[in-house]
């Protein structure tokens, strides 16, 4: 069944240089959501831009800047630009009406003010307004699941690739240089033989935390399935990265992972190499890193192997 969203913590703000059309509008709507107001274009622009209302209702007739500078102004602030006008006019000509949806308005507002027309164009903006953030909010949670791990909360796969394809690019225009290393842990199929897959999703989780704690902001730390783990070092050179490669092991190794009283022994091996600009595609560069890895750990696990780019 549908249902309507509440809208009464919505925010209006009422633009008019009369202080007695600011008074019956807002006694009209005192009981629809939340009611501010401003005398003057000027200062509804800072207060537009500061607060961020869920709609305004603009007077069109102002001596300091007029209602349709004021929407202009509104619209070309990338900020306010999301915000529906509503125009509040004594003229209610064609010419004048085409002029303000033009303008980026979505209704008028006649004077004199009929409060139950008026009450019911601003709710309709209202709901209107409020599910557009629901689906705007929604969109940037779908595309947060698409791109995070489930488990560990890591970039997923292919956010990691989608990252690594940004750096390339900026590579190739700007020059430098980063590191990309590959993470697999040790015997892991053993963790989960022994003690279960919850024990092993536990390892994982106190892994990606634990590296994660060793990594700046600007570094991209993902998973990309099972126990196998990325990290993207931006701007930073092969000697700086093994070094970091290095703190991650001892990260990871430094003490065990308790799950349910029980220890659990863990390590990692790492394959690192370079990237710089002209390097190529991705897959190049991925490959390069698993093949480290696969060094790493023909070389005896729980250590570095750096394969020049």
């Amino acid at each position: 069944m549908h249902r309507d969203l509440d809208i009464s913590t919505s925010r209006i703000l009422i633009v008019d240089d009369a202080r007695e059309n600011v008074r019956i509008l807002a006694s009209i709507l005192k009981d629809v959501a939340s009611v501010s107001f401003s005398l003057g274009g000027q200062d509804a622009l800072v207060k537009a831009s500061s607060t961020l209302p869920d709609l305004i209702l603009l007077d069109i007739e102002m001596p300091d800047m007029n209602g349709h500078e004021v929407i202009t102004r509104i619209k070309d602030d990338p900020r306010t630009a999301p915000i529906p006008v509503i125009f509040v006019t004594s003229h209610a000509d064609v010419e004048d009406e085409e002029t303000g949806l033009r303008l980026g308005a979505i209704d008028y507002i006649t004077k004199p003010f009929n409060p139950s027309i008026v009450r019911a164009r601003v709710r309709n903006q209202l709901m209107l307004r409020a599910y557009a953030k629901q689906l705007e909010d929604l969109n940037i949670e779908l595309e947060r699941l698409a791109t995070t791990d489930s488990l560990t909360g890591l970039a997923n796969r292919r956010a990691f690739r989608e990252r690594v394809t940004l750096e390339l690019r900026r590579l190739d225009r700007y020059g430098g240089e980063a590191c990309l290393m590959m993470m697999d842990l040790d015997h892991f199929k053993a963790v989960n033989d022994s003690y279960g897959h919850d024990a092993g999703d536990a390892v994982l989780r106190a892994v990606a935390q634990r590296v994660s704690g060793q990594l700046r902001e600007t570094d991209t730390f993902g998973r990309l399935g099972g126990e196998e783990f990325a990290v993207l070092a931006a701007g930073t050179p092969v000697e700086q990265g093994a070094m970091v490669a290095h703190r991650l092991l001892s990260s990871v190794r430094e003490q065990p992972v308790i799950w349910n009283g029980l220890e659990i022994a863990v390590t990692t091996s790492i394959g690192m190499t370079a990237l710089r600009a002209g390097d190529g595609s991705i897959d190049a560069a991925l490959a390069r890193a698993d093949q480290a890895l696969y060094a790493s750990k023909d070389g005896g696990r729980n250590r570095v192997e750096v394969l020049a780019a």
